[in-house]
């Protein structure tokens, strides 16, 4: 699944080819009504009309989320003068298996699921540059006057584009930050959190340990959580608990200070990589556990280890494969003594699981449907 780092590059990607230009041609799979929730195809035959000759003004985007923005367009003079203040909005979010591409331009990104041994398959940008166009699974393909093409695909259907209109409540200040502080009081970013790749959005440290201070769940889950971490993904997460030495599995009430702190730290600093690189593998440092979390035994007895030698275990919290390293990321006792035996029954079980060898790692299951997903311990 794409996330705040791959959602980085495809913001990137489209600031880089689509900003300031015009579009020419904007068309909708009309037959899929999933992908464009809210809206019928009649009503999205008038947004394409409309869309054309509209002008990309600027990108954006906030954890998963990143959008496009639009100005002007066909009405007259007079129209646009009635309308000032206003713009169009096309908000996008890839789902498990969404993403766009802009024709022959090259991408770093390709699905990790389809990784061998963690790395891309030696064919795999040859297979890429050999694909018809326009791609199988296109959502909607956009092209601008000068001749530059781009398609938004899905083969799941999971991903969501919305058409918004913004009023931006400063007309005489036309900005991206203030359409973007209008578009977050909207659903769905306004239920979202901060994006800590950027210091201006993130909470302090002391807001940051204050809500950990009034949850009572796994550590992996609340990082998942998208009302407080937004962007963060299944392995993001785990990069984060690996850089802070934390257990996947350790609860937020019985973390120490120390913990908490050094966990704010490493949330801040690998979601800022992760945007800075757009999610390239090749430009993380080494040390780094996603180099090795999608690694496969090869062999019976073969395990994945670390650059340090360090073995790479799996674990399934709150329903998602988590990926950590045993001997450096191990639960901590309470950091208070315990008012009833079901707390104390409940942290000796985890401590137990901690400590349990595991037999196999557990295939990646996150892009399963919760339904189909299997357990990972026997």
């Amino acid at each position: 699944m794409p996330e705040l780092g791959e959602v980085a590059h495809a913001a990137k990607l489209l600031s880089t080819n689509l900003k300031g230009k015009t579009i020419a041609n904007f068309v909708t799979d009309a037959k899929d009504t999933l992908v464009f929730p809210s809206i019928s195809p009649q009503e999205r035959s008038k947004i394409e009309h409309a869309y054309v000759s509209k002008t990309v003004a600027d990108i954006g985007r906030h954890g998963k989320y990143f959008w496009i923005i639009l100005s002007g367009g066909r009405e007259s003079a007079k129209a646009q003068k009635k309308k000032a203040g206003e713009y169009n909005v096309m908000l996008m979010h890839f789902g498990m298996t969404g993403w766009l591409t802009i024709r022959n331009v090259h991408s770093h990104f390709f699905p990790m699921e389809r990784s061998r041994n963690g790395q891309k398959p030696d064919d795999y940008e040859e297979k890429a540059a050999a694909e018809p166009w326009p791609p199988k699974y296109n959502k909607f393909l956009l092209s601008t006057d000068d001749g530059v093409e781009m398609a938004f695909t899905d083969p799941r259907r999971l991903s969501r584009v919305r058409f918004l209109q913004i009023a931006n409540s400063n007309a005489d200040v036309e900005t991206a930050e203030q359409i973007e502080n209008e578009l977050m009081k909207l659903e769905p970013l306004v239920r979202m959190g901060p994006d800590f790749s950027k210091a201006e959005s993130r909470w302090s440290q002391d807001e940051f340990l204050e809500v950990l201070s009034k949850r009572k769940v796994p550590i992996k889950s609340l990082l998942l959580d998208q009302a407080v971490c937004a962007g963060v993904g299944n392995w993001m997460a785990d990069e984060i608990l690996f850089q802070s030495r934390i257990h996947p599995e350790q609860y937020t009430d019985k973390m120490s200070l120390k913990k908490k702190q050094q966990l704010y730290n490493m949330l801040c600093e690998v979601c800022e990589i992760a945007a800075e690189t757009e999610g390239n593998t090749d430009k993380f440092p080494k040390s780094w556990l996603m180099l090795h979390r999608w690694s496969k035994r090869q062999k019976k007895g073969e395990r994945s280890v670390t650059a340090d030698g360090h073995i790479v275990d799996f674990v399934t919290v709150g329903g998602r494969t988590s990926c950590f390293v045993p001997k450096l990321q191990t639960l901590e006792n309470a950091t208070h003594e315990s008012n009833n035996a079901g707390d104390e029954k409940l942290e000796a079980k985890e401590n137990s699981r901690a400590k349990k060898p595991k037999t196999e790692p557990a295939d990646d299951d996150d892009l399963k449907p919760a339904r189909t997903r299997k357990r990972t311990r026997k």
